[in-house]
């Protein structure tokens, strides 16, 4: 990143992390990829993009949609100071959960962090820097009904699932196109119809794909259901509220075939924010995630045998909730 940016921009990869990052360029008058770089990332991968980034490169730093978790706060601290004491100016807007210490150290970093739980990240991006803008929160609006699993908004579902295309740098480079038609004013486009169709098609086989794959399981005063995803869509949400629709079950877990990513757990009566912490992870009451630990040789196994995997992740589901019990949402 040779280039002096006026400012840099880090940003999840779903349309949460793509609204957020559109509102925040009209709220700021910055161009997107003019004045700004914008970078996707996942907050696993957090501390290693804010460590790419080089003190001179930019004069301000903006992340949204990106929480940091036990794993991760020790780099993302170490990567912030050094940003702050070359003169960055570094703001942060999340909606995740975050602990005491973290907040602490990271405001002690000199960062400006802005949280609100009752919202997305959209939200919180257009409520600090955009509130006078009726596009971005209309985007907003968009995107937290699908974040939150409300799905209370008509678009929420459409622009979720495009916004899932294409993965690694074609995904990237879909991404920014969307992010730059966002900052246009634009909610739809007629390339996104061709988008939304195509999606559609690949979700209904990867969906029966996923429905031959579950089991059903109960711990703890929970009845959860396990499942396989292959590689594309839909996204997890999409087969959760499926699964979880058919077979009557508190909460849904996703278990990606390939990869190294972990369990994602979806529910709209159980608290499955708690229940990813409980493994190592995040995230929020009724959409979260965790890592699935196990030992090296089972990753190993993993990779040769899938059903494996989704026995193991079973498994340390049904021990956790044995041990802690059905934490039930409070309406």
């Amino acid at each position: 990143m040779k280039k002096r940016w006026r400012a840099v921009v880090v940003t999840h990869t779903d349309l949460d992390g793509v609204a957020a990052a559109a509102i925040y360029h009209r709220g700021r008058g910055l161009e997107p990829f003019v004045d700004t770089a914008v970078l996707f990332t996942e907050p696993h991968r957090l501390p290693k993009t804010l460590k790419s980034l080089k003190p001179g490169s930019t004069e301000r730093l903006a992340l949204m949609d990106l929480g940091p978790n036990d794993d991760t706060i020790a780099g993302i601290y170490t990567a912030l100071d050094r940003l702050v004491k070359s003169g960055v100016y570094v703001e942060w807007f999340d909606h995740h959960r975050w602990r005491d210490e973290w907040l602490a150290a990271v405001r002690g970093s000199g960062a400006s962090v802005y949280i609100d739980h009752s919202t997305c990240a959209a939200g919180v991006v257009a409520s600090r820097v955009a509130a006078g803008d009726e596009f971005s929160q209309r985007l907003a609006a968009a995107a937290c009904a699908a974040d939150l699993w409300r799905w209370d908004d008509p678009m929420a579902g459409r622009l979720y699932r495009v916004t899932e295309r294409y993965r690694g740098r074609r995904g990237d480079a879909w991404r920014r196109s969307m992010l730059s038609n966002f900052y246009q004013g634009l909610l739809w486009w007629s390339e996104l119809d061709e988008a939304l169709m195509e999606y559609l098609a690949k979700e209904f086989e990867s969906f029966n794909d996923a429905l031959k794959t579950v089991k059903i399981r109960a711990a703890g005063g929970c009845r959860f259901a396990v499942a396989l995803k292959k590689p594309g869509p839909p996204n997890a949400s999409i087969i959760a509220s499926g699964i979880m629709s058919r077979f009557n079950v508190d909460f849904v877990a996703i278990i990606r075939r390939r990869g190294s990513r972990g369990i994602s757990l979806r529910s709209r009566s159980v608290d499955v924010r708690l229940v990813a912490q409980w493994l190592g992870g995040g995230g929020h009451p009724r959409a979260a995630g965790a890592p699935l630990k196990a030992p090296w040789y089972m990753r190993l196994l993993f990779t040769l045998l899938p059903g494996m995997k989704l026995r193991w992740a079973e498994r340390l589901l049904a021990d956790v909730l044995e041990e802690k019990g059905c934490p039930r949402l409070q309406e």
